[in-house]
Protein backbone atom coordinates (compact mmCIF):
# COMPACT_ATOMS: atom_id res chain seq x y z
CA UNK A 1 0.00 0.00 0.00
CA UNK A 2 0.97 3.48 -1.01
CA UNK A 3 0.04 6.64 0.66
CA UNK A 4 0.15 9.91 -0.57
CA UNK A 5 -1.66 13.64 -0.01
CA UNK A 6 -1.99 14.11 -3.91
CA UNK A 7 -1.64 11.39 -7.32
CA UNK A 8 -2.12 12.90 -10.53
CA UNK A 9 -2.83 10.98 -13.69
CA UNK A 10 -1.34 11.45 -16.69
CA UNK A 11 2.14 13.36 -17.49
CA UNK A 12 1.52 15.70 -20.47
CA UNK A 13 1.46 19.74 -19.68
CA UNK A 14 -1.56 20.10 -17.27
CA UNK A 15 -0.29 17.01 -15.39
CA UNK A 16 2.81 18.27 -14.60
CA UNK A 17 1.42 21.50 -13.88
CA UNK A 18 -0.49 19.94 -11.05
CA UNK A 19 1.93 17.86 -9.97
CA UNK A 20 4.14 20.80 -9.44
CA UNK A 21 1.52 22.95 -7.98
CA UNK A 22 0.78 20.48 -4.91
CA UNK A 23 4.43 19.88 -4.56
CA UNK A 24 5.12 22.79 -4.16
CA UNK A 25 2.47 23.48 -1.52
CA UNK A 26 3.70 20.94 0.51
CA UNK A 27 1.82 17.86 -0.26
CA UNK A 28 3.23 14.40 -0.70
CA UNK A 29 2.57 14.04 -4.35
CA UNK A 30 2.55 10.82 -7.20
CA UNK A 31 2.77 11.85 -10.74
CA UNK A 32 1.79 8.24 -12.40
CA UNK A 33 2.19 7.70 -16.08
CA UNK A 34 1.79 5.81 -18.99
CA UNK A 35 5.20 5.87 -20.15
CA UNK A 36 8.04 8.19 -18.02
CA UNK A 37 10.00 8.80 -21.16
CA UNK A 38 6.93 10.94 -22.21
CA UNK A 39 6.99 12.76 -19.89
CA UNK A 40 5.73 16.69 -21.37
CA UNK A 41 5.28 15.22 -25.12
CA UNK A 42 4.81 17.87 -27.37
CA UNK A 43 3.39 15.22 -30.10
CA UNK A 44 2.19 17.54 -32.69
CA UNK A 45 3.54 21.44 -33.20
CA UNK A 46 5.95 22.19 -30.45
CA UNK A 47 4.74 25.61 -30.07
CA UNK A 48 4.30 27.55 -26.88
CA UNK A 49 2.31 30.50 -27.36
CA UNK A 50 0.80 32.43 -29.71
CA UNK A 51 -2.85 34.86 -29.83
CA UNK A 52 -4.96 32.47 -27.73
CA UNK A 53 -2.13 30.31 -25.60
CA UNK A 54 0.35 32.85 -24.86
CA UNK A 55 -2.48 34.41 -22.07
CA UNK A 56 -2.31 31.15 -20.73
CA UNK A 57 0.99 30.52 -20.46
CA UNK A 58 1.51 34.02 -18.78
CA UNK A 59 -1.43 32.97 -16.32
CA UNK A 60 0.94 29.21 -15.76
CA UNK A 61 3.66 31.66 -15.11
CA UNK A 62 2.10 34.02 -12.52
CA UNK A 63 0.81 31.10 -10.33
CA UNK A 64 4.50 29.78 -10.33
CA UNK A 65 3.65 27.16 -13.24
CA UNK A 66 6.86 25.65 -15.01
CA UNK A 67 5.75 25.93 -18.67
CA UNK A 68 7.13 29.08 -19.40
CA UNK A 69 10.43 28.34 -17.62
CA UNK A 70 10.52 25.13 -19.72
CA UNK A 71 10.25 27.28 -22.86
CA UNK A 72 12.70 29.63 -22.04
CA UNK A 73 15.37 27.10 -21.24
CA UNK A 74 14.70 25.02 -24.31
CA UNK A 75 13.52 27.33 -27.15
CA UNK A 76 14.86 27.37 -30.87
CA UNK A 77 13.15 30.24 -32.30
CA UNK A 78 11.21 33.59 -30.61
CA UNK A 79 9.02 35.60 -31.92
CA UNK A 80 6.28 38.57 -31.82
CA UNK A 81 3.74 37.73 -33.94
CA UNK A 82 1.36 40.38 -35.60
CA UNK A 83 3.54 42.92 -35.23
CA UNK A 84 2.45 44.61 -37.81
CA UNK A 85 -1.13 45.11 -36.09
CA UNK A 86 -2.59 46.50 -33.19
CA UNK A 87 -0.79 45.69 -29.57
CA UNK A 88 -4.28 43.72 -29.22
CA UNK A 89 -3.67 40.73 -30.95
CA UNK A 90 0.24 40.85 -30.49
CA UNK A 91 1.84 37.62 -28.92
CA UNK A 92 4.80 35.84 -28.32
CA UNK A 93 5.56 32.42 -29.72
CA UNK A 94 8.06 30.20 -28.86
CA UNK A 95 8.97 26.67 -30.99
CA UNK A 96 10.93 24.58 -28.72
CA UNK A 97 13.32 21.47 -29.10
CA UNK A 98 11.09 18.98 -28.47
CA UNK A 99 13.45 16.20 -26.86
CA UNK A 100 15.38 19.02 -24.44
CA UNK A 101 11.54 20.45 -23.44
CA UNK A 102 10.85 17.18 -22.00
CA UNK A 103 14.45 16.59 -20.63
CA UNK A 104 13.88 19.88 -18.96
CA UNK A 105 10.38 18.96 -17.33
CA UNK A 106 11.82 15.76 -16.14
CA UNK A 107 14.70 16.95 -14.68
CA UNK A 108 12.36 20.16 -12.59
CA UNK A 109 9.88 17.11 -11.30
CA UNK A 110 12.63 14.66 -10.66
CA UNK A 111 14.53 17.76 -8.61
CA UNK A 112 11.14 18.35 -6.09
CA UNK A 113 11.34 16.31 -2.96
CA UNK A 114 7.67 16.24 -2.41
CA UNK A 115 7.05 14.53 -6.12
CA UNK A 116 7.35 11.08 -6.67
CA UNK A 117 7.35 9.42 -10.82
CA UNK A 118 5.49 6.43 -11.05
CA UNK A 119 5.36 4.30 -14.32
CA UNK A 120 2.14 2.62 -14.64
CA UNK A 121 -1.33 2.65 -15.63
CA UNK A 122 -3.95 3.63 -13.38
CA UNK A 123 -6.87 1.43 -14.24
CA UNK A 124 -9.81 2.06 -11.39
CA UNK A 125 -10.60 4.51 -9.25
CA UNK A 126 -11.07 3.38 -5.55
CA UNK A 127 -13.98 4.97 -3.58
CA UNK A 128 -16.24 4.56 -0.18
CA UNK A 129 -19.39 6.15 0.53
CA UNK A 130 -18.80 8.59 -2.67
CA UNK A 131 -15.37 9.55 -1.51
CA UNK A 132 -12.24 9.05 -3.52
CA UNK A 133 -9.43 7.46 -1.52
CA UNK A 134 -7.15 6.78 -4.44
CA UNK A 135 -6.27 4.46 -7.72
CA UNK A 136 -5.73 1.23 -8.32
CA UNK A 137 -3.07 0.11 -11.27
CA UNK A 138 -3.14 -2.82 -13.98
CA UNK A 139 -1.28 -5.62 -12.01
CA UNK A 140 -3.49 -4.84 -9.15
CA UNK A 141 -1.61 -2.26 -6.79
CA UNK A 142 -3.02 0.27 -4.50
CA UNK A 143 -2.30 3.43 -4.01
CA UNK A 144 -4.29 5.76 -1.80
CA UNK A 145 -4.50 9.86 -1.81
CA UNK A 146 -7.67 11.83 -0.57
CA UNK A 147 -7.30 14.19 -3.63
CA UNK A 148 -6.81 12.63 -7.08
CA UNK A 149 -6.08 14.46 -10.69
CA UNK A 150 -7.26 13.11 -13.79
CA UNK A 151 -5.09 14.53 -16.74
CA UNK A 152 -5.32 11.67 -19.12
CA UNK A 153 -5.38 13.65 -22.23
CA UNK A 154 -6.83 11.23 -25.06
CA UNK A 155 -4.67 8.27 -23.51
CA UNK A 156 -8.16 6.83 -22.16
CA UNK A 157 -9.22 3.69 -24.51
CA UNK A 158 -7.68 4.80 -26.93
CA UNK A 159 -7.44 3.18 -30.68
CA UNK A 160 -5.91 3.90 -34.02
CA UNK A 161 -7.86 3.30 -36.79
CA UNK A 162 -6.54 2.60 -40.07
CA UNK A 163 -9.79 1.96 -42.79
CA UNK A 164 -12.03 0.20 -41.23
CA UNK A 165 -9.33 -1.66 -38.72
CA UNK A 166 -8.28 -0.56 -35.39
CA UNK A 167 -5.40 -0.88 -33.23
CA UNK A 168 -5.72 -0.05 -29.67
CA UNK A 169 -2.95 1.91 -29.27
CA UNK A 170 -2.64 5.66 -28.49
CA UNK A 171 -0.22 8.00 -30.38
CA UNK A 172 2.78 7.66 -31.34
CA UNK A 173 2.24 4.08 -30.56
CA UNK A 174 1.83 4.57 -26.73
CA UNK A 175 -0.53 2.00 -24.78
CA UNK A 176 -3.84 2.76 -24.42
CA UNK A 177 -5.17 2.98 -20.59
CA UNK A 178 -7.84 0.85 -19.92
CA UNK A 179 -10.12 1.01 -17.48
CA UNK A 180 -10.11 4.37 -16.38
CA UNK A 181 -13.14 5.04 -18.63
CA UNK A 182 -15.25 1.98 -17.41
CA UNK A 183 -14.84 3.34 -13.99
CA UNK A 184 -15.72 6.29 -14.39
CA UNK A 185 -18.70 5.65 -16.34
CA UNK A 186 -19.57 3.81 -13.50
CA UNK A 187 -19.21 6.47 -10.98
CA UNK A 188 -21.87 8.15 -12.90
CA UNK A 189 -20.25 10.15 -15.02
CA UNK A 190 -21.05 10.32 -18.83
CA UNK A 191 -17.65 9.22 -21.37
CA UNK A 192 -17.80 10.46 -24.80
CA UNK A 193 -15.53 9.79 -27.47
CA UNK A 194 -12.89 12.89 -29.38
CA UNK A 195 -12.09 11.77 -32.51
CA UNK A 196 -9.53 13.49 -34.98
CA UNK A 197 -8.57 12.58 -38.46
CA UNK A 198 -4.82 12.01 -40.14
CA UNK A 199 -4.86 11.89 -44.11
CA UNK A 200 -2.74 9.62 -45.58
CA UNK A 201 0.63 10.70 -46.89
CA UNK A 202 1.45 10.48 -50.52
CA UNK A 203 4.25 9.72 -52.46
CA UNK A 204 3.10 12.55 -55.37
CA UNK A 205 5.68 10.67 -57.79
CA UNK A 206 3.10 7.85 -57.48
CA UNK A 207 -0.32 9.20 -58.65
CA UNK A 208 -1.55 10.51 -61.74
CA UNK A 209 -2.64 14.19 -61.76
CA UNK A 210 -4.18 13.80 -65.23
CA UNK A 211 -7.17 11.47 -64.13
CA UNK A 212 -7.67 13.75 -61.20
CA UNK A 213 -10.34 17.15 -60.85
CA UNK A 214 -9.22 19.86 -59.59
Amino acid sequence: MFKYDVIVVGAGHAGCEAAMATAKLGAKTLLASLNLDNIALMPCNPAIGGPAKSCLVREIDALGGIMAIATDATYMQLKTLNSSKGPAVRALRAQSDKKEYMRFVRSLLESESNLSLKQCTMSELLVENDQVKGLKDEFGQEYYAPVVILTTGTSLEARIWVGLQYLEFGRLGEASAKGLSPSLKKLGFKIGRLKTGTPARVDARTIDFSQMIE
